[in-house]
């Protein structure tokens, strides 16, 4: 994955690896180039908004060593963009580009029709082998104002056979929480309209949620962070970037799986 955006390709790293054992960020071309081109399948690039990005990252491919458009030694490519520059920067590169956040389905679509010979399998549900399935559907409330973590976390639940809801804001959460007895709540601390600290407050107060676990979602790690989740009313504490074991562990530590 090449994109300079740290946040951004965290959260890319944990949808790929869903697909793959093994994932590497370059946040420039140049870094890229230190490394072995032949070691990687597959290339994505998140090359901008604009045509001068464009045209600068084309460049940069360019000028490395036994590289050429739109495919180099087998190595397959694929880029986000947004979605109103999806025809240009298909016709600027000449490989498959798709919308900002990527989805589980289409990186799943497009592993299946051009990395592979066969329709690329759904991840079967991974399960602690001491506790198995659940005996019940589980459904969990996944509140964080950055779209790409909501999809990352909500496709680590599907893989643990737990339905999940989304919401864009504290407040939202607060709301959603009053219309449906979600089993757990994973709350970002920092975000608008109401932060997570006041959203849990408000959650406990609501008929129902005195005991359902709310776990907080932070890159804070701090002692002082967790005490001021742990203030608030939230539970258990869940550390970004988040991955599939981390996820699956605090759920049984909550005792929802």
């Amino acid at each position: 994955v090449v994109d300079g955006f740290r946040a951004r390709t965290r959260a890319l790293q944990q949808l790929f690896l869903c697909f793959s054992p093994r994932v590497e960020i370059f946040p420039t071309v140049a870094e890229l180039a230190a490394s072995s081109l032949g070691q990687f399948s597959l290339l994505v690039v998140l090359p901008g908004s604009t045509p001068e990005a464009w045209a600068q990252m084309k460049a940069e491919f360019s000028a490395l060593p036994e590289f050429s458009f739109p495919s180099s030694d087998g190595l397959l490519m694929m880029g986000f963009v947004g979605m109103e520059e999806l025809q240009r920067a298909e016709d600027c590169f000449g490989f498959p580009m798709f919308p900002k956040p990527p989805t589980h389905s289409q990186v799943q679509e497009f592993l299946s029709t051009s990395l592979l010979d066969v329709p690329f399998p759904s991840p079967a549900p991974v399960w602690s082998s001491s506790i198995g399935p659940p005996l019940e559907p589980k459904r969990v409330l996944v509140a964080d104002d950055v779209k790409l973590n909501q999809l990352v976390i909500t496709e680590m639940l599907k893989r643990l056979d737990i339905a999940a809801d989304t919401a864009d804001n504290g407040l939202e959460a607060v709301v959603k929480c009053g219309q449906v007895a979600f089993d757990a709540v994973f709350m970002d601390c920092s975000m608008p309209l109401c932060d997570g600290f006041e959203a849990t407050q408000r959650i406990r107060n609501l008929e129902g949620y005195r005991e359902v676990p709310i776990i907080a979602m932070t890159a804070a790690v701090s002692e002082e962070d967790q005490a001021a989740c742990k203030e608030s009313g939230m539970t258990h504490f869940l550390g970004k970037p988040a991955t599939l074991a981390s996820v699956r562990a605090v759920l049984v530590q909550a005792s929802v799986i």
